[in-house]
């Protein structure tokens, strides 16, 4: 059990460290993401899990657009459980400190500023509920919302591959229960990443050059071999995280 203060920006590994949380606390700050898609890697720490189990089709809306979600969006997600004001925070920290975390969040607690995803329920749910990521954007680009149009574009300058291994990964944590089963597909998935091109040219666009123009291996949806994608999910042998063989003892 643990406070997770996500002020600020919490996206990739600062989700896995704090979204898992007993108490997880939000501001007007707040950007939380898990933008894997964007540099040819899928969701891991444990994002696979979290997305997919947030309303409808949320998570995939996120996971696959590699999009940010503020304060009230994080709520409606389930990624995070109050929203405190920011300036409130010295205050929340200092009550932590002197009394149980209920009294202290009910001092300070307050309704979160509106957010953008739960007006855009309707869109998402129908369009993200294809079963390959050329049906949604084929349902994206002709729903006739501008910000469906939007969510397109941005799924289509991802890596082509890494989108495809993304929405197998979440359609296939829904039903692998437990935390730990969907880390050990994370940890299959993050393996297979690290032997492609995708993820060091998305690494060199996004974070290195900063020119964020990355040159995908394959380049389009289309090219994508469905066996390369399977790939990301094939068992490792020896080589298995194994975290849901563990006892819960053995985990600790």
């Amino acid at each position: 059990p643990y406070v997770a203060v996500m002020d600020g920006i919490v996206m990739g590994g600062g989700v896995g460290v704090s979204a898992h949380g007993s108490v997880r606390i939000v501001t007007e700050r707040t950007r939380i993401a898990m933008p894997e898609a964007g540099i040819g890697f899928v969701p891991d720490v444990g994002g696979t899990y979290l997305l997919a189990l947030a309303p409808g089709e949320l998570g995939t809306h996120l996971a696959l657009t590699a999009g940010s979600a503020g304060a009230a969006d994080a709520l409606l997600c389930g990624l995070a459980d109050h929203f405190v004001p920011a300036g409130r925070l010295p205050a929340l920290l200092d009550d932590l400190a002197e009394s149980s975390v209920h009294d202290a969040l009910a001092r300070h607690v307050e309704q979160p500023p509106p957010g953008r995803l739960e007006r855009q329920r309707e869109w998402i749910d129908t369009c993200y509920a294809a079963d390959t990521v050329e049906e949604i954007l084929e349902r994206l680009g002709t729903s006739g919302e501008p910000e469906a149009k939007e969510a397109a574009e941005r799924i289509t300058a991802n890596a082509p591959t890494a989108v495809k291994a993304t929405l197998a990964a979440l359609r296939r944590a829904r039903e692998l229960g437990p935390l730990e089963a969907v880390l050990d597909q994370e940890y299959r998935s993050s393996c297979a990443a690290l032997a492609t091109p995708d993820l060091a040219e998305g690494i060199r666009a996004q974070v290195i050059d900063k020119d964020r123009t990355p040159h995908w291996s394959p380049a389009t949806l289309d090219a994508v071999d469905p066996a390369a994608v399977a790939r990301w999910f094939a068992p490792l042998g020896e080589r298995e995280l194994g975290l849901a063989d563990l006892t819960p003892l053995e985990r600790w």
